[in-house]
């Protein structure tokens, strides 16, 4: 299989990094633009991270016959999850806030942002790490 994976991760990091920048100058400047352009970006942004997600969960099955350590592959892969059900949970109450069903929550927003990018972060230094440590999707010299 084409390795997919490693392509795609890129765009629901940037676009959710993205995301949670436009939410800080909302709540800085407390403009309406930048929550739309925020509220476009993690729209985007989780529908990258939902292919991200199936893209890696069709690489899993072909890493784990090199001979990976099942642990190291686990804990990237529900890292990966956890990442996209914060971002997925933040765009429901973003939306449920835009559609004047909840009170905006500025600092909530930003928040759960920020968690979910450091989140991010650490599933991305697994990611790393199953490549440039155990060299998975690397093919041998």
């Amino acid at each position: 299989m084409h390795p997919i994976h490693p392509m795609v991760v890129h765009f629901p990091i940037a676009l959710l990094l993205a995301s949670v920048l436009f939410d800080g100058l909302a709540l800085r400047w407390r403009r309406e633009q930048f929550r739309d352009t925020s509220l476009s970006l993690l729209v985007l942004g989780v529908l990258a991270a939902g292919v991200a997600v199936l893209s890696g969960h069709f690489a899993e099955e072909a890493i784990e016959r090199s001979g990976i350590s099942k642990d190291a592959i686990e804990l990237h892969e529900e890292l990966g999850f956890a990442v996209f059900w914060v971002f997925l949970s933040l765009l429901g109450l973003r939306l449920a806030m835009h559609w004047g069903w909840v009170k905006e929550q500025p600092l909530l927003v930003l928040a759960a942002g920020l968690a979910g990018g450091l989140l991010m972060l650490v599933a991305s230094y697994f990611g790393g790490d199953l490549v440039y440590r155990f060299g998975a999707g690397v093919l041998p010299r």
